[in-house]
């Protein structure tokens, strides 16, 4: 029928976001597939006791008015996959358009979010790049809308391993999915959990945190809906030996901080992210790892942490 709304609930860690879209037989986790573990049935969500932290309307392109965006403050401009994103602020209100110019696709996509980022409207161009658009757009309003409630998107590889989660970070191309890789290699028990997204939640009564698959894992498809306590923290840097060493609550600050998404053009979100991080840098042990891409690294590490 036209006109009818097809809609799909999510959680994702700690809390729940849904998709709806009036584009006939139209599902998230269709063009999507990775979401599909996180998907909740209507009886589940119905007898969940968490609220939807954001709610994401589809619409195809030929239903967004054309207007001037250069009338729009912008807040920033980054680029990530090939692609080039922008987010500026809707002048006098708590709204933010989002553009981006996809890989393969001339034209700009837009996406126009309101009270916050907590309800937003997409328009799609029906074009193979949708689900790439899609996808990081999910991606970063989920870390924007869990910033401020102890929860970080973190750029991570997470092994999980006797009920625990060990979570290597480090730059680019520093080695984070190979060191989890050597694990699944030479330590017994070992289970990759998510292999560059992973969602960290810190629980301020219990003072402990756990890590959460997520439905974006990077190159490896790792879409696991599942979580463990988190056991340590492992900053990685290449060296031409393997030497760990616990870092102090400072050093943990500073090196959680970069490995967390976050959007600090907006004080109240980077607020939010910092707070996270600090106490997660003073309840979670974290490890500085100086290593080689061998089985001694991956053992070395076990071991010590």
């Amino acid at each position: 029928m036209k006109g009818e709304r097809n809609v799909q609930v999510y959680q994702v860690g700690p809390y729940l976001f849904g998709t709806s879209s009036t584009i006939p037989h139209w599902k998230t986790e269709e063009l999507i597939p990775s979401l599909k573990p996180f998907l909740l049935s209507l009886d589940t969500y119905k007898k969940k006791e968490l609220k939807i932290a954001f709610s994401l309307a589809v619409q195809p392109e030929s239903e967004i008015q054309e207007e001037d965006h250069a009338k729009y403050r912008s807040l920033v401009e980054f680029e990530w996959e090939g692609a080039t994103c922008r987010i500026s602020v809707i002048p006098d209100t708590d709204s933010y358009l989002i553009t981006i110019l996809a890989p393969n696709d001339p034209k700009e996509y837009t996406a126009y979010f309101f009270y916050g980022f907590t309800k937003g409207v997409l328009f799609l161009h029906e074009t193979e790049a949708d689900a790439f658009v899609l996808n990081n757009i999910l991606m970063m309003i989920y870390a924007f809308n869990t910033a401020c409630s102890d929860t970080v998107l973190m750029h991570a590889s997470v092994i999980k391993k006797d009920g625990k989660g060990y979570l290597f970070q480090g730059k680019s191309g520093t080695g984070k999915s190979t060191h989890s890789g050597l694990w699944l290699k030479h330590i017994p028990g070992c289970e990759l959990l998510n292999d560059d997204n992973p969602i960290v939640h810190f629980n301020r009564e219990t003072g402990k945190a756990t890590v959460y698959g997520s439905p974006w894992s990077g190159k490896t498809p790792c879409y696991k809906n599942d979580s463990v306590p988190v056991g340590a923290f492992v900053r990685l840097e290449q060296a031409p030996m393997n030497e760990i060493q616990r870092e102090s609550p400072a050093r943990a600050f500073a090196s959680l901080l970069p490995s967390c998404s976050n959007l600090k053009e907006v004080r109240e979100l980077n607020n939010g992210v910092i707070e996270t991080v600090k106490y997660l840098a003073a309840h979670t042990p974290v490890y500085f790892l100086k290593c080689l891409p061998d089985r001694e690294a991956a053992e070395i590490c076990f071991n010590t942490i």
